[in-house]
């Protein structure tokens, strides 16, 4: 019979033979847990990969490819064909009232105004029917980069050279990448500039260059502080019955917008 030391003796061993499996044990679960992370991450990434490479949506610069590109393209075609375009101007030069639209191409607001708001209706009724032309002035809110904002409305401008600044501008705002990530590079300006059906790049380019457009930004954004403009989208509607600004809130509804136009026709 053990003695009672020795009887301490096989308790302690036996303890730490316990204690030693569970710390095996721990360290199992806890390779496994790695193991399966690590798993999970590899399969999201791929899944990423693969959404990307597949064209299927957009990029992480929101430059969209593939059939949502195509899908965007339509949209923009089918909302600005048969409307007549000058410069930054979209309508007949002769509809009796004018919306002034104060923008800039990174504002998400701006973007809500075309996609949720009352934009892609009154182009559809009002500038269609001939009764309202958009004039459209550079003012920077969003962008938050003097130097790029300028690169991005010269851009655009640029477009309105072959009267397509309204192409431009609503695959932009449809494509807008992320707030604050400086998507805005010559490659995605370059890749909306490539979805505009007919459209003559060499021309664009050489069209960017000119000091002219670069200055009619500084002048719109001189004229929309003098106004006291203080975010985008500002829009200002103007007729022979004088001018008022559509809604209260920032992203105008088409009832705004007919309201507005009812008020100064």
């Amino acid at each position: 019979m053990a003695s009672r030391k020795e009887q301490k003796e096989q308790a302690r061993a036996r303890r730490e033979a316990e204690e030693q499996a569970r710390a095996v044990h721990e360290r199992r679960q806890r390779r496994l847990r790695m193991v399966i992370g690590s798993v999970l991450v590899a399969v999201a990434i791929i899944a990423v990969l693969i959404a990307v490479s597949s064209g299927g949506g957009a990029s992480v610069s929101g430059l969209q490819k593939g059939k949502t590109s195509a899908k965007t393209t339509a949209a923009v075609q089918n909302l600005l064909t048969g409307i007549p375009q000058s410069g930054a101007t979209l309508g007949s030069s002769s509809a009796p009232v004018t919306m002034t639209y104060y923008g800039d191409l990174q504002c998400p607001i701006c973007r809500d105004f075309t996609l949720s708001g009352g934009f892609a209706p009154l182009v559809a009724n009002e500038v269609r029917a001939g009764k309202v032309k958009i004039v459209y002035k550079a003012f920077e809110t969003a962008t938050k980069d003097p130097n790029v904002f300028k690169v991005q409305q010269v851009a655009a401008l640029a477009a309105g050279q072959q009267q397509r600044f309204w192409n431009f501008t609503e695959l932009f705002y449809r494509e807008q990448g992320p707030e604050g990530t400086g998507y805005v590079s010559q490659s995605y300006l370059s890749g909306l500039a490539k979805q505009i059906p007919g459209f003559d790049l060499t021309k664009w380019q050489t069209d960017r260059s000119s000091s002219s457009l670069a200055t009619s930004i500084t002048t719109d954004e001189q004229a929309g502080t003098k106004l006291g403009v203080q975010g985008t989208p500002t829009l200002i509607m103007t007729g022979p019955k004088g001018s008022t600004v559509p809604g209260n809130g920032s992203v105008p509804a088409y009832s705004d917008l007919q309201a507005a136009y009812k008020k100064v026709a």
